[in-house]
C-alpha cells in the first residue's frame, strides 16, 4: 500500500469527502458523530481494538488518539479503502489491519485496553458472539456504537435514492447495556441526533 501513487490515495479520499457531503445534506454529519463518540470514549487504555473497520472514518480517528490501533473486519475490500483513507490522513504507519471474522478473535483474554466498535453492530451476522468476543478481549474499556431510529432512518433513505437497499441483520442493539453491565461492566449510554453509545467500564 505504501507504493500506491498519490492520485489514487487523492481521488479515494475526494470520493470520501463527497460521500460525507451527501449525508450531510441528508443530515448525517459524520465527522460530528465520530467526534461526539471519540470524546465520550477517552482516555482511549492502551492498546486499541477496533472490530469493523469499514472505510476506516473512525480507524482513523482513534490512530490520532491512540497512536496505534489494530482493527479488524471480515472484508478484505473495505479494508483497502481505509487503508487508503489512512494515507491520505498521514496515520497509514500507525494501523494494523487484519482481516477476520470478529466472531473468532485470535487474541488472549484482556489483551486490549480498549476494544471499540462504530456502525458495525447491525451488520453482524452473529453480533453477541462479536459482543462476547470484544468482552473476552477487553481489559479496561469497550465502547460500541451504532444507528439510533433517526440515524437508521437517514441511512435507509439515501440507500433508497440510489437504488439500493441498506444491509441489516436482526441484532437488538437496545439491550447491549444490559448485556454488558450483566458481565461486570459499569455502564453510561450517550444519544446524539444520529448515533446511541455505550461506554461501559470493566468493574473490578
Amino acid at each position: 500500500m505504501n507504493c500506491v501513487p498519490w492520485g489514487q490515495i487523492e481521488a479515494n479520499h475526494e470520493k470520501m469527502l463527497e460521500r460525507k457531503r451527501l449525508y450531510k445534506q441528508y443530515g448525517y454529519d459524520q465527522d460530528a458523530s465520530r467526534k461526539f463518540i471519540i470524546e465520550k470514549c477517552l482516555p482511549l487504555e492502551k492498546p486499541v481494538l477496533e472490530i469493523g473497520t469499514g472505510k476506516g472514518g473512525m480507524t482513523v480517528l482513534l490512530a490520532k488518539n491512540a497512536g496505534k490501533v489494530l482493527t479488524v473486519d471480515i472484508s478484505a475490500g473495505e479494508q483497502e479503502f481505509a487503508r487508503l483513507n489512512a494515507a491520505a490522513e498521514g496515520v497509514l504507519d500507525k494501523i494494523e489491519f487484519v482481516v477476520r471474522d470478529a466472531a473468532d478473535l485470535p487474541y488472549p483474554d484482556k489483551s486490549f485496553g480498549t476494544v471499540v466498535s462504530v456502525n458495525a453492530f447491525h451488520h453482524f451476522e452473529q453480533p453477541f458472539a462479536v459482543l462476547a468476543e470484544m468482552i473476552r478481549a477487553c481489559a479496561a474499556k469497550l465502547v460500541i456504537a451504532d444507528f439510533n431510529r433517526e440515524g437508521f432512518e437517514i441511512i435507509r433513505q439515501i440507500h433508497r435514492d440510489e437504488g439500493r437497499e441498506h444491509e441489516e441483520q436482526c441484532g437488538d442493539f437496545s439491550i447491549v447495556g444490559e448485556y454488558l453491565k450483566e458481565h461486570n461492566f459499569v455502564v453510561n449510554r450517550y444519544e446524539d441526533h444520529c448515533q446511541q453509545v455505550y461506554v461501559a467500564q470493566r468493574g473490578k
